[in-house]
């Protein structure tokens, strides 16, 4: 049969691969319907015609997608439509099966004609395609995660941070109070030495009430980072660990040592002392950043602030490449992307007015953990506003920052 593909074809473009897709779309639909009735299901297909059923799965939801890129994206190969169609004949119609094959042929001229074939297509169609867009890219952070804790020798199941925006002692700044947690934190080379905690700047900078330091829940200021660990909360014993300073960062290390294993469960906490005014200097805020040194299957980040401050922020997360202090770059006004942007999905939800709230699914006695630092710091009754953004299979290395966004400033 001769491929019914012009020569522009060698270069397709979105409007051409959208065109295969419904063609594939109209010559599947009624070979599905033959095989297993106008609302067909894949256990159906697979005992009438004896086809796989993850391959009937993706054919059903190939034609049941939204658009025909989404369906470009979910549908099989060309070799398992044509065993799609070889296994149909005795259902469906000669002129059917004879249009899907057209269809199939037209589809494999399209990935022969591209460099990359297939991963190049869904590349073009993430552009415009949610589905193709979120399923390549947790098949990208998930094998980022799998070499990563290769080549790093260490991973952790979840890791997470709960910060708290309160007023400080001052009245004039914004203080906050920020809890870590490493749960499954697991070392697959014994020797890996492994960074529990680092710590950035000297305490002893911060000479007056007024400077910004970070400070133990006690508000003793400290470079020591075992100081900020909750015993309570770690796997115990504790192994001896080794205070590691290099220029401006203080780093607790477990050491590269077979015989130390590494805790578990790991629960840090800090107070960051007069880090942001209390009256927001413009519309966007630069708030916290945080390199991910540690890969991890799952992350989850809260933020909560004091119903007393900021009354119309809101939160919004952007990823960056590591760079001289990306924390402190709020993103463009102009809504496009800096040069460093890393383009992640991401989803910020607001969270639940109350403490019985502060629960993270799979994360042992999350809530006990934030009621412990709360009441510590004086703020158990303190009322907050918050969000949650949770990812899985968060990319090494890249940096995750937070900013906040006061629509009241934009009349200023």
């Amino acid at each position: 049969m001769t491929p019914l593909v012009s020569a522009e074809l060698t270069r397709p473009n979105l409007t051409q691969i959208e065109a295969i897709g419904a063609v594939l779309r109209r010559t599947i639909a009624p070979v599905l319907e033959a095989v297993a009735g106008v609302s067909p299901r894949p256990t159906r297909i697979s005992r009438a015609i004896g086809l796989d059923k993850s391959l009937a799965s993706r054919l059903v939801r190939a034609v049941q997608s939204s658009s025909d890129l989404d369906l470009m994206h979910l549908v099989p190969s060309p070799v398992g439509l044509r065993i799609f169609a070889d296994l149909s004949r005795r259902y469906a119609d000669p002129a059917s099966i004879s249009n899907l094959l057209g269809a199939t042929e037209r589809f494999e001229v399209l990935l022969d004609s591209v460099p990359g074939g297939r991963a190049s297509i869904d590349a073009q169609i993430s552009d415009s395609s949610h589905v193709a867009l979120l399923k390549r890219e947790h098949i990208a952070k998930q094998a980022s995660f799998k070499s990563m804790s290769f080549l790093l020798g260490h991973f952790c199941d979840v890791l997470t941070t709960t910060l708290f925006l309160v007023p400080s002692a001052n009245g004039r700044r914004v203080d906050a109070i920020e809890i870590q947690r490493r749960i499954g934190l697991r070392r697959l080379r014994p020797s890996t030495p492994l960074v529990l905690m680092s710590l950035w700047g000297d305490p002893d900078d911060a000479v007056s009430e007024n400077d910004i330091s970070v400070d133990t829940l006690d508000g003793q200021r400290s470079s020591d980072p075992a100081s900020f660990l909750l015993s309570a909360f770690c796997t115990q014993p504790l192994p001896e660990l080794e205070v590691m300073r290099e220029g401006e960062m203080t780093a607790l290390v477990l050491a590269g040592d077979p015989s130390l294993n590494a805790p578990s469960q790991l629960t840090s906490a800090m107070r960051f002392r007069n880090a942001w005014p209390l009256e927001p200097e413009s519309r966007i805020q630069s708030l916290r950043g945080y390199v991910l040194h540690t890969p991890c299957r799952q992350i989850v980040r809260d933020v909560y602030i004091a119903e007393s401050i900021y009354p119309d922020a809101t939160p919004q997360v952007s990823f960056v490449l590591p760079g001289p202090r990306p924390a402190m770059r709020t993103p463009r006004e102009d809504g496009r992307r800096h040069y460093s942007e890393v383009d992640l999905a991401r989803s910020i939800e607001q969270r639940p007015v109350g403490p019985q709230f502060y629960d993270i699914p799979d994360v042992v006695n999350h809530s006990a953990v934030v009621r412990h630092v709360l009441e510590r710091t004086g703020h158990g009754l303190t009322p907050f506003r918050g969000w949650r953004m949770a990812m899985t299979y968060p990319v090494s290395l890249v940096e995750m920052v937070w900013s906040l966004t006061h629509p009241s400033q934009l009349h200023r």
